[in-house]
C-alpha cells in the first residue's frame, strides 16, 4: 500500500481519533487531580485567636487544619500575659488548609533595655542615644556649668542613674544640662569624708558640679567604688574659697579609712589654727 493510500485508509483515521481522545482524557484527568490536590475553591475562615492562650490556639488551629507561629512578644499592661494580642491573617480572612497564622503574644514582663552613655555629650547626641536604645528624653534641667549644652547627669524620678542601668523600654530619662557659668559665686563646701552620693548632693545644692573622680589603689571592685569616700578635693573646701556657680570640683576617693581619717583631722586642725 502506498503512503498516499495509507493516509486515506480507514485504519489511519481511527488511530488518529483514538490518539486525540487519549490526549483529551489525559488533560482532563490531570486538571481534575490538580483541583483535588490543591482543594481548588475550598477555603477556611481564619478563627479569632486574640485573647487565647497558646494551648487554646493549638487546639483551635488543629481543628481548622491550620498552622501557627508566634513571631513576637510585646508587653501590654491592659492584656493578660501569655495571650495573643494580634494575628496575621486577621480573623475572618479565607485561606487554604495548612496555612500558617502568625501571632504576637503578650509578654509576661516589660522589655528592658540598657541605659546608654549620655553624660559628657551634647543634649542632641544624648537624645539620639536614648531613642536608639528604646528610651525617651524626659525633662531637661539646666544648671550652671563651664560647658554649655553638655549633659552633666541623668535622673529618673529625681534619683541619679548609674551607667548601664536596666530600664523598661519607653522610659523617659531626665537629663541635667549645662547652661554656662554664672557671675554669682558660692563657698566651696568641705565634702571630705563623704560618700560620693552625699558629695554630689552637697555640690548640686550649691549649683556646683562633680568633676573628675580619682579612685586610689584601695578601690578594686565595683562594690568598693560604692563604699569609697572622699579624702581629697580640688578646689579645697576651707569655708572661705569662693568659686563661680557651675564650677566643677574634682574628687579623690578611697576605702582606706586611715587615709580618710588623717585628711579630715588635718583639715580640722587647720580650722582651729
Amino acid at each position: 500500500m502506498s503512503l498516499k493510500a495509507f493516509f486515506k485508509s480507514k485504519a489511519f483515521w481511527i488511530n488518529i481519533s483514538l490518539l486525540v481522545v487519549f490526549f483529551v482524557l489525559l488533560v482532563y484527568l490531570t486538571l481534575l487531580l490538580l483541583k483535588v490536590y490543591t482543594n481548588h475553591g475550598e477555603t477556611i475562615s481564619v478563627p479569632d485567636l486574640t485573647g487565647l492562650g497558646e494551648r487554646e490556639v493549638e487546639i483551635v488551629t488543629k481543628q481548622k487544619d491550620l498552622e501557627y507561629v508566634i513571631i513576637d512578644s510585646v508587653f501590654v499592661p491592659s492584656t493578660i500575659p501569655g495571650t495573643m494580642i494580634s494575628q496575621q491573617p486577621e480573623a475572618g480572612y479565607h485561606v487554604k488548609e495548612g496555612r500558617t497564622v502568625y501571632l504576637t503574644i503578650s509578654a509576661t514582663q516589660p522589655e528592658k533595655v540598657t541605659l546608654p552613655a549620655v553624660v559628657d555629650v551634647s543634649l542632641r547626641e544624648a537624645q539620639s542615644r536614648l531613642e536608639n536604645a528604646g528610651l525617651k528624653l524626659g525633662q531637661v534641667e539646666y544648671r550652671p556649668s563651664e560647658f554649655i549644652n553638655l549633659v552633666l547627669d541623668k535622673k529618673l524620678n529625681g534619683m541619679n542613674l548609674p551607667d548601664d542601668t536596666l530600664l523598661v523600654k519607653g522610659t523617659a530619662v531626665d537629663l541635667v544640662v549645662g547652661k554656662g557659668l554664672s557671675n554669682e559665686k558660692t563657698v566651696v563646701p568641705d565634702i571630705k569624708g563623704m560618700y560620693l552620693s552625699d558629695a554630689n548632693r552637697s555640690l548640686y545644692n550649691l549649683s556646683l558640679n562633680t568633676g573628675a573622680l580619682i579612685y586610689d589603689q584601695s578601690v578594686q571592685t565595683a562594690e568598693d567604688s560604692t563604699q569609697a569616700r572622699v579624702w581629697k578635693q580640688m578646689p579645697e573646701g576651707d569655708g572661705e574659697n569662693l568659686i563661680e556657680l557651675g564650677t566643677s570640683v574634682d574628687l579623690w576617693l578611697t576605702v582606706d579609712e586611715e587615709k580618710i581619717e588623717v585628711n579630715t583631722i588635718d583639715e580640722d586642725l587647720l580650722d582651729i589654727e
